[in-house]
C-alpha cells in the first residue's frame, strides 16, 4: 500500500535507468517531500485500519463516512493535486469490504447497501472538492510566483531609473551658481540615491517585501561616504542590528539617514584634518521602536543654524512617521564638541 500511495504523490518523476537503486533510495531519504508523503501515507493506512476495525465491531447499518472522508482530507498533504482522485477508489473499495466485515443485523440488505453507496457518494464528492481546491491552490501559487518575479524586475528597474535621476540632479547641482539651490539639489540627489538603493535591494527579497536592516544600512553608508570628497580623512563605523524592516519604513529611514550623514560629511569636519563618524541602528523590541544615531567628533552644530532644506525634510519625515528627532553636543566643553543626532521611529 505504501508503494501505491507513494506513486500517488508523484515522487521522483520519471526514473533514470542509469541510476542505481541504492542511490535513488538515499536521494529519497534526503528529500523533504519524501517524509511529507510518507507521513501522509502512514496516516491513510492508520485511518483505513481504524475504519475496518470499526466495521468489525459495529453493525452494518452504522455509518462509516467519517473515516473515509478523513482519508480524502489527507490528500492535502500529497504533492500531487490528483491524490484525492486516486484515494477515492481506495476508500470506495474499503467501504464495500467493510460491509462484509460488519456484524450482520436485522436491517434489510438493500438498506445496508444504500447506506454504503451513500458513503461512497460522500467520498467522491469530497474527492472532487479537495481536487478542485488543490487545482486552485496550484494556480494561485503560479500566479504568486509570476507576480513576485515581475515585482522584483520592476523594483530593479525603478532603482536604476532613480540612479539616473540622481545623476541628473547632481549634474544640475554642479552647473548651478546659486549656493542654496546647489545644496538643495545635492540633498535631493542623496535621498533619491537612498531610495534607489533600497529598491534594488528589494528586488532580491522574497514575497515578504522585508529588508535586512544591517546589510541595507552598511551598503547605504558605504555609498554615501564613498563619494565624500575627503573620504580617507574620515573614519566611519557602522553598528546595526539585523532586523527585518518593512519596505516603507526602510525607505523613510534610508532617506533620513542619508540626509543626516550627508550633513555631517559636509559641515562637521570643515577645517579638520581627520575625524570620526559613527552610525548606529538598534531595534528595541521591548519598546517597539527603531533608534538611529549619527554621531561625529567635528566642529559641532552652530547655535545659529535653525534649519534648511535638509533639516526641515528630516523633521517633517520624522513627524509623519510618528517619531522624534533630537541632537546634542557629544563633548559640550571640548574644542571639537561634535554632534549626536538621535532618531526614534516606532515599529509599523
Amino acid at each position: 500500500m505504501f508503494v501505491l500511495l507513494g506513486q500517488i504523490a508523484g515522487l521522483g518523476g520519471p526514473r533514470d535507468p542509469g541510476n542505481q537503486p541504492l542511490s535513488r533510495l538515499i536521494g529519497s531519504f534526503a528529500d523533504p517531500t519524501f517524509w511529507k508523503t510518507f507521513s501522509a501515507s502512514a496516516a491513510v493506512v492508520l485511518i483505513a485500519a481504524a475504519a475496518l476495525l470499526f466495521d468489525t465491531m459495529t453493525s452494518r447499518v452504522v455509518s462509516v463516512d467519517f473515516f473515509y472522508v478523513a482519508i480524502l482530507l489527507v490528500a492535502f498533504w500529497y504533492p500531487s493535486p490528483k491524490a484525492p482522485l486516486i484515494l477515492a477508489p481506495l476508500a470506495s473499495i474499503l467501504i464495500i469490504v467493510g460491509l462484509w466485515l460488519a456484524i450482520p443485523d436485522n436491517v434489510p440488505m438493500w438498506e445496508n447497501w444504500l447506506n454504503r453507496l451513500s458513503a461512497i457518494a460522500t467520498v467522491w464528492l469530497t474527492a472532487l472538492f479537495v481536487w478542485y481546491i488543490r487545482l486552485l491552490g496550484q494556480k494561485l501559487a503560479l500566479q504568486i510566483a509570476i507576480s513576485e518575479a515581475l515585482s522584483r524586475e520592476v523594483r530593479h528597474r525603478v532603482g536604476n531609473s532613480l540612479q539616473l535621476v540622481a545623476s541628473f540632479l547632481r549634474l544640475r547641482a554642479a552647473n548651478t551658481k546659486d549656493a542654496k539651490s546647489r545644496d538643495i539639489l545635492k540633498a535631493a540627489a542623496a535621498q533619491v540615491v537612498a531610495i534607489g538603493k533600497l529598491q534594488r535591494m528589494l528586488s532580491h527579497t522574497g514575497s515578504t517585501g522585508l529588508v535586512n536592516s544591517e546589510s541595507f544600512i552598511k551598503a547605504l553608508v558605504d555609498d554615501l561616504c564613498g563619494s565624500a570628497p575627503e573620504r580617507d580623512a574620515i573614519h566611519v563605523t557602522v553598528e546595526a542590528d539585523a532586523a527585518e524592516l518593512p519596505s516603507t519604513t526602510a525607505v523613510v529611514l534610508g532617506a533620513l539617514m542619508s540626509e543626516l550623514i550627508n550633513n555631517a560629511l559636509k559641515h562637521a569636519f570643515r577645517g579638520i584634518e581627520r575625524g570620526t563618524l559613527a552610525v548606529r541602528f538598534s531595534d528595541q523590541q521591548n519598546l517597539a521602536q527603531y533608534v538611529v544615531e549619527v554621531e561625529d567628533d567635528g566642529v559641532g552644530l552652530s547655535p545659529s543654524v535653525k534649519g534648511g532644506y535638509g533639516l526641515d525634510t528630516v523633521t517633517e519625515l520624522t513627524r509623519l512617521m510618528g517619531g522624534t528627532i533630537t541632537h546634542e553636543a557629544v563633548h559640550p566643553s571640548g574644542a571639537r564638541p561634535g554632534t549626536r543626532w538621535r532618531l526614534v521611529v516606532p515599529h509599523g
